[in-house]
């Protein structure tokens, strides 16, 4: 820590507050404010190891008035020098700015100092997504019996509502309302929206809650999900089941695979931008823009494919060939 800092640290005044003491705190708020599970965990391990680093760096305890940007910075450079991959960098750049955010709403500090910080670039790769004909024929194959109508019943909903897998285990059944063919789902955030079902869905829902009643009649109604032997379906063995359902045609089937062919399904077929966000529960229309690359990426296969002049050389390739 050279000279100059050390004089800006000696004249913090009311900011004297150990940092590593508020990290609980902060831990705490997390979970009033309902984050998940695996993002309180993900975010104490890089919280810690970014208090790690900013130790290393000043040289005795940390204070609240370390929190700044030059040492926030050097955080970030030294996250990068270990290769990361940028999406890694971008998360735990998230982190530091949700704990700056809470030092700033709780009094701590009054600027945020990750404003000047940019964000690492992310190159997000395109979905991979199922064709329409090969959902249609898993679909149907599927017979009436237990499991598979429960099988067919949580891919339905899946791909016809756009669900994430979290949602749709979520789902209480008198968050279904079948007259009007709509589900409330509880979505990030803790916000709540009211999405629409295919009809194909809602007769799977039907069926599925009949055959659950009479698989497990001493059941509650609650949670609405069972396995194979009256549990609650957990998130790992609803991605068994599609594993096991479409495997064959994906390797890394997923239930979000199932989420990304529904938006690409609608998009390919029409549906504006704004409407399928509003589907999927992004809050931010640039999180839905990349199946637009998806939609105009598999319309250009489909075009190479088809059209008699696709193949066709350019003037240039054919002054070339001659």
């Amino acid at each position: 820590m050279s000279e100059v800092q050390a004089q800006n640290r000696n004249r913090a005044g009311s900011k004297i507050v150990s940092l590593g003491s508020l990290v609980e705190e902060y831990l705490a708020d997390l979970e009033r404010r309902r984050r998940s599970v695996h993002t309180q965990a993900a975010y104490a391990r890089d919280l810690r190891q970014a208090i790690e680093l900013l130790h290393g760096r000043v040289g005795q305890e940390l204070l609240v008035s370390d929190w700044r940007y030059e040492n926030l910075r050097d955080v970030m450079y030294a996250w990068a020098a270990e290769n990361l991959t940028a999406t890694s960098l971008q998360r735990k750049r998230a982190v530091l700015s949700d704990f700056s955010k809470f030092l700033r709403r709780t009094g701590r500090i009054d600027d945020n100092p990750l404003a000047l910080l940019d964000p690492p670039r992310v190159k997000r790769p395109l979905p991979h997504v199922f064709t329409e004909s090969t959902l249609s024929d898993v679909l149907d194959s599927l017979g009436n019996n237990w499991p598979n109508v429960r099988d067919r019943a949580l891919l339905e909903l899946l791909y016809g509502g756009g669900l994430r897998i979290s949602e749709a285990l979520g789902l209480e059944q008198d968050a279904l309302d079948m007259n009007s063919g709509t589900a409330r789902v509880l979505g990030k955030g803790n916000k709540e929206r009211v999405v629409p079902l295919s009809k194909a869905a809602v007769r799977a829902m039907q069926d599925y809650i009949a055959a659950r009643a009479e698989q497990f009649p001493s059941h509650p109604n609650s949670p609405l999900w069972l396995s194979d032997r009256g549990q609650p379906l957990t998130r790992f063995r609803a991605a068994k089941i599609i594993k096991h359902r479409l495997g064959a045609w994906m390797a890394e089937a997923s239930p979000h695979k199932i989420r990304h062919s529904f938006a690409t399904h609608l998009l390919a077929r029409g549906a504006e931008l704004r409407a399928v966000q509003e589907l999927l529960g992004h809050a931010s229309v640039r999180t839905t823009e990349r199946y637009t690359h998806v939609t105009a990426r598999r319309l250009k296969d489909a075009y190479n494919q088809a059209h008699p002049h696709a193949g066709e050389s350019s003037p240039e390739n054919q002054a070339a060939e001659k």
